[in-house]
């Protein structure tokens, strides 16, 4: 199948199968071919003692990987999950930055009974019952949004770390209990912690509440961008709001305080990214948005400041 995208001001999300060709047209109108020809996936440690099988603060570390060709020229992109590793730097090839999000093989050994986060189910009888990998891809020279993206929440002291995150497995697609993957990418933080928007938001609400008989507080934020695209961020485990719900949000505004509900072993903030673009929602791993954030608080220094943001980027 040939998919046709053309870059934006914001990121691109798809979703391919084995044999498909992403036509990508960059900002200055060459159009960049990447075709996915094969993927894979491997536990590289676990202390499971079977494997796809949960235990209570288990390890597991794998990695994956995508084999494409970019105008011709064979490429292999892989990613490591569950160490530092997970906080990665995204290749360039042929002016084209591209996250390698997931892949569905992923899903051999892995559970998803933590958080959606798996690819999508297909229609067609003629094809895999799932998309088998997961892309963002931008334009190398933009940005992934066109305004600067202020600090979710105020970051660790050098930037995000493996062991900050719950017990050291909540990253995106990370081993919750050893065997279930993470859909979401979960920071250690003390009770009270302030969440801010991180770009400006069109709506905002509670989908999840305890006032309303639900174990959690859950949050949603929307952006509609100008180029088609609709931002959803989620965040869970606040205390409470601070900004009234169905509301716009500016961008660094404080909307409620978090790491205070349902936090299990350690009080923590839970963050969640997806993309509705061309009828599709696709999840991505909250790590771009943080990515682009250390790199915006490096220019901007007023930002640095007020949100504990720390460079170099850390990964």
């Amino acid at each position: 199948m040939l998919i046709l995208r053309q870059a934006r001001s914001t990121l691109t999300a798809v979703e391919i199968h084995h044999g498909d060709s992403l036509a990508f047209t960059r900002l200055d109108g060459e159009t960049v071919a990447i075709d996915l020809v094969n993927t894979g996936a491997e536990i590289l440690h676990t202390s499971l003692a079977e494997p796809g099988v949960e235990e209570p603060g288990a390890n597991t570390v794998y990695r994956f990987w995508a084999d494409v060709t970019v105008n011709g020229a064979a490429h292999r992109i892989e990613r490591v999950v569950g160490t530092q590793a997970s906080f990665y730097e995204p290749p360039v090839i042929e002016g084209v930055r591209i996250w390698l999000d997931a892949i569905d093989a992923i899903f051999d050994f892995m559970n998803e009974t933590h958080g959606p986060c798996r690819l999508q189910e297909n229609c067609s009888h003629s094809l895999p019952a799932r998309r088998q990998a997961r892309l963002a891809v931008q334009d190398a020279t933009a940005r992934i949004c066109p305004e600067p993206l202020a600090a979710w929440c105020p970051l660790p002291e050098g930037g995000l770390r493996i062991e900050g995150c719950y017990r050291g497995e909540d990253c995106w697609m990370g081993a919750y209990d050893g065997a279930s993957a993470h859909g979401g990418l979960d920071i250690n933080q003390p009770k009270g912690t302030p969440l801010f928007a991180p770009v400006d938001l069109d709506d905002h609400f509670l989908y999840n509440a305890t006032a309303t008989g639900h174990n959690n507080n859950r949050w949603r934020g929307i952006r509609h961008w100008e180029d088609g695209s609709v931002w959803i961020l989620t965040s869970c485990h606040m205390t409470h709001l601070t900004v009234p719900e169905r509301t716009a949000l500016r961008r660094g505004q404080q909307y409620a305080e978090g790491a205070g509900v349902w936090v299990g072993a350690h009080q923590h903030s839970h963050f969640a990214f997806a993309v509705l673009d061309h009828g599709e929602l696709i999840r991505l791993d909250p790590w771009i948005l943080f990515w682009q954030m250390h790199r915006d608080a490096g220019r901007q220094s007023d930002v640095s400041r007020r949100h504990n943001l720390t460079d170099p980027i850390p990964g």
